[in-house]
């Protein structure tokens, strides 16, 4: 436990530093400390995202193998799966990948890390823009970050338009409700990730829609 505490404080050091270089404001700190972070797993995250995707496409070009698999042992559930874990491994496709369980893995300590240090640095009082304590709840800040939250799962490739309203409207409400009821601060550190977040899908789409093309 000490070497968490260890990591936290370090990470709560280095927002002060930012905080005093930029004239207090804690509020600055947390969007760039924050934004920096993601900036820093962007590599791995998108690395990550376009080999999820690249298992899609392959899966997509496989479904007609996988139908008639289907087909032809019907009254055999065994040999289907025998077949279809034959057919995976022939075209390379794990379905529990294991390098994004590492990646997932890499990415958890930063960000709670992240969002221990945001929560224990703040102070009430402590203003940013229109935000008068970054130590409560800011309802108009939390609507924000759940509208990039919205806006980052439109940019999601080939959501299928059935499932496009929950995809988009789930992630965004509880996005808000769960903001809502914390620091502005930690709402702070979620709208700079988010804006990150935006730019990944944006990058993830036109891969997806480069790998349509080929």
């Amino acid at each position: 436990m000490s070497l968490w505490t260890d990591y936290v404080d370090f990470i709560q050091a280095a927002l002060f530093c930012l905080s005093a270089a930029f004239g207090g404001n804690m509020g600055l700190a947390i969007a760039i400390l924050s934004s920096l972070a993601r900036l820093a797993l962007l590599p791995l995250t998108l690395r990550l995202a376009y080999r999820a995707l690249e298992m899609q496409q392959a899966l997509k070009r496989l479904e007609p193998s996988l139908l008639e698999i289907r087909r032809k042992h019907k009254n055999d559930p065994r040999r289907v799966l025998e077949e279809t874990a034959k057919l995976y491994r022939q075209h390379d496709i794990e379905l529990v990948d294991g390098r994004g369980l590492l990646g997932a893995a890499v990415q958890a300590p930063i960000f709670l890390g992240l969002f221990a240090a945001i929560r224990r640095g703040l102070s009430g009082g402590t203003r940013f823009l229109w935000i008068k304590d970054l130590a409560m709840p800011d309802a108009a800040l939390a609507l924000a970050c759940a509208i990039v939250t919205a806006f980052s799962a439109v940019l999601g490739p080939d959501v299928p338009a059935s499932q496009r309203i929950a995809t988009v409207a789930v992630p965004a409400v509880l996005t808000f409700v769960f903001l809502s009821r914390v620091a502005a601060g930690v709402s702070i550190y979620a709208l700079a990730s988010g804006l990150v977040g935006v730019l990944q899908s944006i990058l993830v789409r036109r891969r997806a829609a480069a790998l349509a093309r080929a």
